[in-house]
């Protein structure tokens, strides 16, 4: 799924311009990378929340088209909310070189259902997201975790898990992933207690 996301520039910065471009629903934005000047841009503010709610709010690549220029290459780096009014204040993109191997946060997708579930263990998932290393364009859109032969007590780490061709695992080997844990013994009736 290709995501888009239009931008103008911005010839002022500073609190008082960013504050006057959030009143017209924008975002104050910046785009730099290692071959890209820092370029200050704003964002319509309804445009971005959509595009998050399709991504998930995940690493994606997106087109950041610019008002004048070309389409450039994407990854939002960092998002500013406001702690309060939970409003957008500031948004990074990073240009990436399609060449050079990036770093980026993947939801983890939880495959099948596990053994121990069904003797009545719970699944836990530990990690929702796992660090790949990967080409821009090979970003995965999830990360398929196989829970079937999981039993009771048993953690999936991220050492036991298969990556694909196009991507390899960052995160720490030992890191455990997803868990069944084991249910919890039955809490003893009052008459019991009293005995």
């Amino acid at each position: 799924m290709n995501f888009e996301l239009t931008a103008a520039t911005r010839d002022k910065s500073g609190k008082g311009p960013a504050r006057a471009v959030r009143r017209e629903q924008k975002v104050p934005a910046i785009l730099y990378g290692p071959k890209t000047a820092p370029m200050s841009l704003c964002v319509s503010a309804p445009q971005l929340e959509k595009l998050l709610r399709e991504t998930g709010g995940e690493s994606k690549l997106l087109n950041l088209n610019i008002e004048g220029s070309n389409a450039r290459q994407v990854l939002i780096r960092e998002i500013q909310i406001h702690p309060y009014r939970r409003r957008f204040l500031h948004v990074d993109f990073y240009e990436v070189p399609l060449d050079q191997q990036i770093e980026v946060e993947v939801i983890v997708e939880l495959v099948g259902d596990a053994i121990g579930v069904q003797k009545g263990g719970e699944l836990n998932l530990i990690q929702r997201t796992l660090t790949v290393r990967c080409l821009p364009n090979q970003i995965p859109e999830s990360i398929p975790v196989s829970v079937t032969k999981l039993d009771l007590g048993q953690i999936l780490h991220v050492q036991d898990l298969v990556a694909q061709a196009s991507y390899e695992f960052v995160d720490d080997p030992n890191m455990g992933v997803v868990s069944v844990l084991a249910p919890e013994a039955a809490a003893p009736s009052e008459e019991e207690e009293k005995k």
